[in-house]
């Protein structure tokens, strides 16, 4: 399979490391699959009894990962008891949406330069809040497929201490479309190792090996710093935390 147009062009602006680049790379093709199979069975409903007229429930009572479309429909948003809106794309909702729920807005696009990593610890914190109120969520972007799939994959990852490739495989099982940009998913890769120091996910063998010999993306940055250096390079990284890069080098 010939790898994606852009994934040249966002390789040469990004100092991924090599593992860091077969990790994207193997995520990027299992959509990339996946979404095909999804556009087949979205052109014949009737015979595979697909349908995409309500978000996708990613956990019981609590979460749900929609599009634009989803978050601006008060029947149904109703209808599934959500209560709280959390919209990551840079699209504004109706007025009535803004008077009958909870809506939380972090306006980003869906670029490989967008520091989304940044948004994390605050959007985490807003939905584990949420959870514990024992409310509902919507959290969604345009589609559904990359922007609000990549601020769900960190919350299962930081609350429900799965490996990424874990949270991953489970939200594409409740939504298969779900495509997060190559830049989204080295910040992904970057936080999942950040989460794995912090001993939040449960460390074993078989699934650290994706994140070995992986540095982190910069710490969380302020606005107008996310414009002039949306993603940290490894460079930066180690210099700016003085550390060694042979001493990753060492592990890989």
């Amino acid at each position: 399979m010939s790898k994606p147009h852009y994934y040249s062009v966002f390789m040469s602006t990004v100092n991924a490391t090599d593992d860091e680049k077969k990790y994207i790379q193997r995520y990027t093709y299992i959509s990339l699959f996946i979404n095909k199979l999804v556009h087949y069975r979205s052109q014949y409903p009737i015979i595979l009894g697909h349908q995409n007229t309500s978000p996708s429930l990613v956990l019981d009572d609590f979460l749900f990962l929609g599009n634009f479309q989803h978050a601006l429909d008060v029947e149904l948003l109703e209808q599934l008891k959500i209560g709280h809106i959390l919209n990551v794309c840079d699209f504004k909702l109706s007025e009535k949406i803004y008077e009958k729920f909870k809506v939380i807005e972090i306006p980003l696009m869906d670029a490989t330069y967008v520091n989304i990593k940044q948004h994390f610890d605050r959007t985490n914190a807003l939905l584990h809040d949420i959870f514990l109120k024992k409310e509902r969520c919507l959290v969604h972007c345009a589609a559904g497929v990359s922007r609000s799939a990549t601020i769900v994959l960190a919350y299962l990852m930081k609350y429900h201490h799965e490996t990424l490739e874990l949270a991953f495989h489970s939200l594409m099982d409740k939504r298969p479309q779900i495509f997060p940009n190559e830049g989204f998913l080295l910040q992904l890769i970057r936080y999942e190792r950040e989460l794995i120091k912090s001993k939040e996910i449960n460390q074993n063998e078989e699934n650290l090996n994706i994140s070995d010999g992986k540095e982190n993306i910069q710490d969380i940055i302020s606005d107008d710093q996310t414009n002039k250096n949306p993603i940290e390079t490894v460079e930066e990284f180690t210099e700016k935390h003085d550390i060694h890069t042979s001493t990753f080098n060492n592990k890989i």
